[in-house]
């Protein structure tokens, strides 16, 4: 049940006013996948929103809903620790939680529904904010969308601010994911008196950070640094100097295949291309990644209205270069449509030293959006900080582990995250989430079917007959058009 709505003023200092825009970029309307118009009827279904009513620009008098999500402990009960021995006596929440996923398209409300769900049953509080100009916090308040000069970053820390002062809370132990932890990390510098403590899952912390994962994705797979990975690489170039693989524009599709198959996959595919199979699946995970519903799904995804942000305040695709396995192509296409990057409005290198709450620092080994070498030196940066290293996981405990960053969010809230890098190996082995593992299962049988099953080379010869009974026929017709007087002329009913 909604709250009495509320208008919040909260300052912000340290963000400097940044110049706007007169143009937004072009990106196309959303798919109605889950149609606006059902906005109402979700609202009044849902008894977990919450709404705030926020100032569209600065102090101006235009406001909008700005929403969010609560889900509180119900039936709290004990829960045991990583390793499955009971926790220590004095684990149990001080704060509530609140959840910054990766974005800022991200929506915060559905997707993670069942998240908030099961924290909640863990005795855990727990607050998730719909970022302004996606979801439920995507219309004014006549129901026309945000302007996009509206949605920028000093905007959207004014809006934390705002649901925790709506909320009631004091003090919150922040965890982010991505930008969202580039966001709790600029929270925990500018009103430390709010941030109880941190979990930064795959953090960002600049631009160059995808500096970093682009030369890592590159020394893997294109220069064979790694020791799983140097023959890929050796038959990845092999297949782009004979043509087969547009070196330039590979880059996100392995980088997708690695990030829901790990190398093995990614070998299988390159092994697969080299003897004339696995082109299927090649182009499938292409066409996927340039499908713009991806980027445009009511509700779970909005890149529409915060693409000045991603790439105008937050640099995203800007060190795009376009050469061989770049994995920042398609975001670096996009960024054309906006004004270009010039820096961050905050330096976190710079002032990170300054964070004085606890931080908990989460990676995955196989990450390769924010690998690891990026969150050793966000936990170097920050006094204190300890890192988690979890064998085999990717970018984003929050959508491919979401077990464990369950467990680091409690145990943030709870002052004792610092004693999880002693329970890494058991954390470890936690099963990965249900969408993650249905990715991966996907990607595993469509491998196998153009690896085992005939019917792929069927339909290859099956086209490259057609096309040779179409050429003969058309040569057949041409020499006898040459002779032939001009009259009617009768279509073959074969």
């Amino acid at each position: 049940m909604s709250e009495e709505p509320r208008t919040s003023r909260t300052p912000t200092s340290g963000l400097p006013a940044l110049p706007l825009p007169r143009r937004i970029a072009p990106w196309a309307r959303p798919v109605e996948i889950i149609e606006r118009a059902t906005q109402d009827e979700l609202l009044q279904i849902r008894n977990d929103l919450m709404t705030v009513y926020r100032e569209v620009e600065g102090e101006g008098p235009e406001l909008f809903p700005l929403r969010y999500a609560r889900a509180t402990p119900r039936r709290p009960r004990r829960v045991r620790g990583a390793d499955g021995s009971p926790p220590p006596e004095s684990l149990s929440p001080e704060v509530p939680v609140l959840i910054l996923p990766d974005g800022p398209a991200r929506a915060s409300v559905l997707p993670y529904d069942v998240l908030r769900r099961s924290l909640a049953a863990r005795g855990v509080d727990v607050l998730m904010m719909e970022h302004r100009g996606v979801g439920f916090s995507r219309l004014d308040a006549v129901g026309e969308d945000l302007p996009a000069r509206a949605i920028t970053l000093r905007e959207v820390v004014r809006d934390v601010l705002a649901v925790l002062d709506h909320a009631g809370v004091e003090r919150a132990a922040f965890v982010g994911t991505g930008y969202g932890a580039q966001l709790a990390q600029i929270l925990a510098i500018l009103h430390p008196e709010r941030v109880h403590s941190l979990v930064l899952d795959s953090p960002r912390s600049a631009a160059t950070d995808e500096l970093v994962a682009q030369r890592r994705l590159r020394e893997l797979y294109w220069d064979g640094g790694g020791a799983t990975t140097s023959s890929t690489a050796a038959v990845l170039r092999r297949l782009a100097a004979e043509g087969k693989v547009e070196a330039s524009r590979a880059g996100p599709v392995v980088l997708a295949v690695h990030e829901h198959g790990g190398p093995a996959a990614v070998r299988d595919l390159v092994d697969l291309l080299a003897v004339g199979r696995g082109s299927l699946t090649w182009s499938s995970v292409r066409k996927v990644l340039n499908r713009a519903w991806l980027e445009s799904t009511p509700f779970v995804v909005e890149h529409d209205l915060v693409a000045r942000l991603v790439h105008t305040e937050l640099g995203y695709g800007a060190y795009a270069d376009g050469g061989p396995l770049d994995p920042l192509l398609l975001t670096g296409e996009e960024r054309r449509a906006v004004p270009p990057f010039a820096r961050e409005p905050i330096d976190l290198h710079a002032l990170a030293p300054a964070i004085t709450a606890p931080t908990l620092v989460i990676s995955g080994s196989q990450d390769l959006v924010s690998p690891t070498r990026v969150a050793r030196e966000v936990a170097g940066r920050i006094p204190g900080a300890q890192l988690l290293e979890i064998r085999g996981a990717g970018h984003s405990m929050l959508d491919t582990r979401s077990r464990i960053l369950q467990i680091a969010a409690r145990w943030s809230a709870c002052g004792v995250a610092h004693r999880l890098p002693e329970h890494a190996a058991e954390l470890a082995a936690l099963p990965v989430s249900a969408t993650d593992r249905a990715l991966s299962r996907g990607l595993q049988i469509a491998l196998a079917a153009e690896r085992h099953s005939p019917w792929r080379l069927r339909l290859e010869s099956a086209r490259a007959e057609r096309e040779r009974h179409l050429l003969e026929r058309a040569q057949a017709t041409s020499r006898g058009q040459r002779g032939r007087r001009t009259g009617t002329v009768r279509e073959d009913p074969v």
